[in-house]
């Protein structure tokens, strides 16, 4: 049975205490937060969003490839595979079984084409949320409360540019999502 967020959210956070530690279990309170701040915005389901942004890093501290080969996820690299290892989990263990909550977590690193506005919530409370301190982040903090769209497009922009500085692997669905999201803004400077 799935938990409820507002009855259990004790529960919740006491749970996640026990696989997130340090810095990353700080993290998932502020995306939580910041999640919630976000569907206020937007009108989104506040309940989902908060979920979501709690749960969305469940398995970062945990074995993610051995997860991934358990589950029968495929992958191209190990950093972003946590969001669908901690979905196949959660799900598995009944934690949460709403599609759309577990679609926020599987996609909250890469983004994906098409997401829905719970998916972009939890996608941009990832990366904005008040822990975050990077060169940048104020820029999107702001676009994050002004047009969620634009803040994705950013949002995928900056990733996809740090992974290419760095000679990493572009997931591909964030291309497929900068491909998409940069067809809503053609040619603005983003």
């Amino acid at each position: 049975m799935q938990m409820d967020y507002t009855a259990e959210r004790e529960k919740i956070v006491n749970k996640l205490a026990q696989k997130v530690k340090g810095e990353k279990f700080d993290h998932s309170l502020g995306v939580e937060q910041t999640a919630l701040a976000l569907a206020r915005r937007y009108g989104a389901d506040r309940e989902k969003a908060g979920l979501a942004g709690l749960l969305h890093d469940y398995t970062k501290q945990m074995d993610n490839v051995a997860m991934a080969e358990k589950y029968g996820i495929p992958y191209l690299t190990e950093k972003t595979l946590h969001g669908h290892t901690a979905a196949a989990l959660l799900k598995e263990k009944g934690y949460v079984t709403d599609e759309e909550v577990l679609g926020a977590i599987r996609w909250h690193t890469t983004g994906r084409a098409g997401m829905s506005l719970l998916e972009k919530i939890v996608f941009i409370a990832d990366y904005v949320e008040p822990n975050r301190d990077f060169p940048g982040v104020e820029l999107a903090r702001e676009l994050a409360f002004a047009d969620i769209d634009k803040a994705v497009l950013l949002v995928l922009k900056t990733t996809i540019g740090h992974v290419v500085k760095n000679k990493g692997l572009i997931d591909t669905d964030s291309v497929e999502a900068y491909n998409d999201y940069r067809r809503l803004f053609p040619g603005e400077e983003i």
